[in-house]
């Protein structure tokens, strides 16, 4: 039987074609953008999109601007989406999709995002380019098997009223046929489980392949937060994971064990595990502490901003990430509305993130915030800073989910004692403000971190004038329990009706939001 090593290999020389690509043309964005946004317009000139924008008569992308309006909000693609869903064809491009995909936005209506080859194609070039500089810096991450969550865990599936599939079967198929079956011998988990809809069952599958498996080299998942709870999945659920994957119970003793003593790290599981990719920016940064102490010193590698509808950076190395170009068509808009392409990003400068995909969407704006850091020869490099519009302005002080990460993460690093900090606004006929909530097993600490992260929102002007004019009280505290994030999880996902791969657990709640919940903890 061939082994991992040799599929990997076999994997990575597939995509050399494509890496190479990414790093030829890096020097020449503003040409290679051009040619696409071309291909673009010619390909899907008699679609029904373009034939209402009349695409077929645009000269460039000033015509282009002129021709397609931002779209800001899905409620204006979903007329040629639902077109697609019941079964017909060249509305958006040319033919049907292969599936449909469903976003994990805030808003409790499916999103339905077409995928077809091309778009395919434009995710595998992203990821090409990625897995050579991984292969570049570690080898041996690609020496064993590795497990990848791609499509959302726990997500629905069904079929469109059209007949087409709404959900992949395999998380190898956002991949070419070729590149599938070898990535079918790599994953140490099989694509079926993805499929599986009851959350215990589910986890209890994927811990019984992981364990079973002889060298896990590689972990790619979207979000820390959804590592950390298949790890405490494993630590409340030992022996039946121990049990069904065959494990010996001395070995089931030892890591329940180190559970005791609190020195389990995933390392004494995967010895030979030699990277982490997961978010590690925007709110990911929340949950990085937590997964730090338990990835036993193995390598955390930020995962690149990738989204349902498209992508838009890659990492570079450990502490970069870079416009996937290679992958398509970008413009970036400035809190003036002015846009600009992107070999004209301003260092510094924060912008939300426009797309045109092989996938049917046309100036699509992903609300998406990055700020500019600089450039890769003439590839912008890229923070994520958050999403758009995720604010709280009770009295006028607007406040920014944004920078209350940032603010958050860092009293979190100053207060070690403390796992999580949450920010909740409430409001009275007579009174207005917020609960900083505090999760943490050392109350003394309470008005130290209150004062740090007052003095930080105090950074806002209008913050500062709205306590300064008592429109606003001074931040109160609510101090709770470590656990607490657990029993926030489940609530919040009840509540929204998400599943465990979709969520993204927001540090700012909306205005009488969490009421039922604090209520019945007081």
């Amino acid at each position: 039987m061939l082994s991992p090593f040799f599929f990997n290999k076999l994997w990575l020389s597939r995509q050399s074609k494509l890496a190479d690509e990414f790093h030829s043309n890096a020097a020449k964005i503003k040409a290679y953008q051009a040619t696409k946004l071309r291909q673009y317009l010619d390909e899907n000139s008699k679609t029904a999109f373009g034939t209402e924008h009349d695409l077929a008569s645009i000269r460039d992308y000033e015509d282009y601007k002129k021709a397609v309006p931002v779209l800001e909000d899905y409620a204006d693609l979903k007329p040629y989406t639902d077109q697609i869903a019941a079964g017909k064809s060249d509305i958006l491009f040319p033919g049907k999709p292969l599936f449909f995909e469903t976003t994990s936005g805030t808003s409790s209506d499916v999103k339905l995002i077409p995928y077809n080859k091309t778009l395919k194609d434009e995710f595998g070039k992203a990821v090409a380019a990625w897995m050579h500089d991984l292969n570049r810096m570690d080898p041996k991450i690609f020496s064993g098997k590795s497990y990848w969550s791609l499509s959302p865990a726990l997500k629905d599936h069904g079929m469109s009223s059209g007949g087409i599939r709404i959900g992949t079967s395999n998380d190898s198929d956002y991949f070419d046929p070729v590149s599938a079956f070898f990535l079918n011998q790599i994953f140490a988990v099989p694509g079926h489980v993805s499929r599986i809809a009851d959350p215990h069952e589910f986890y209890i599958h994927t811990w019984s392949h992981l364990l079973t498996c002889k060298k896990l080299t590689f972990i790619s998942v979207w979000s820390p937060h959804f590592l950390i709870r298949l790890l405490d999945f494993f630590e409340e659920n030992l022996r039946e994971i121990c049990y069904q994957s065959g494990a010996a119970r001395t070995w089931a003793d030892y890591i329940k064990g180190h559970m005791s003593e609190r020195t389990f790290t995933l390392s004494l599981v995967f010895p030979d595990l030699r990277m982490i990719s997961c978010w590690t920016q925007g709110q990911s940064k929340i949950w990085l502490k937590k997964l730090l102490s338990i990835a036993g010193g193995i390598p955390i590698q930020g995962k690149g901003l990738l989204s349902t509808e498209g992508v838009m950076s890659i990492p570079m190395g450990m502490d970069q990430h870079v416009l996937s170009y290679t992958s398509h068509f970008y413009e970036f808009k400035r809190a003036d509305n002015s846009i600009y392409t992107a070999e004209n990003l301003i260092p510094d400068n924060i912008y939300e993130v426009i797309i045109t995909t092989g996938g049917g969407l046309y100036r699509y704006n992903t609300h998406d915030l990055v700020r500019c850091t600089g450039f890769y020869e003439s590839i912008p490099s890229l923070e994520f800073l958050g999403r758009s519009g995720h604010n709280s302005d009770l009295v006028g002080e607007k406040i920014s989910e944004t920078s209350l990460v940032d603010l958050f993460s860092q009293a979190i690093e100053n207060f070690p004692r403390t796992e999580s900090l949450y920010f909740y606004p409430v409001a009275s006929e007579t009174t207005a403000g917020y609960w900083l909530i505090i999760e943490s097993d050392d109350p003394s600490n309470v008005d130290n971190i209150v004062a740090f992260v007052e003095s930080g929102l105090k950074q806002n002007p209008y913050y500062s004038q709205a306590i300064k004019s008592g429109q606003l009280q001074t931040l109160q505290s609510k101090n709770v329990a470590v656990g607490f994030s657990k029993i926030l999880t489940a609530y919040y996902q009840k509540r929204k009706k998400i599943k465990d791969g979709d969520l993204k657990l927001p540090v700012l709640f909306p205005l009488n939001f969490l009421d039922e919940l604090l209520n019945a903890r007081s």
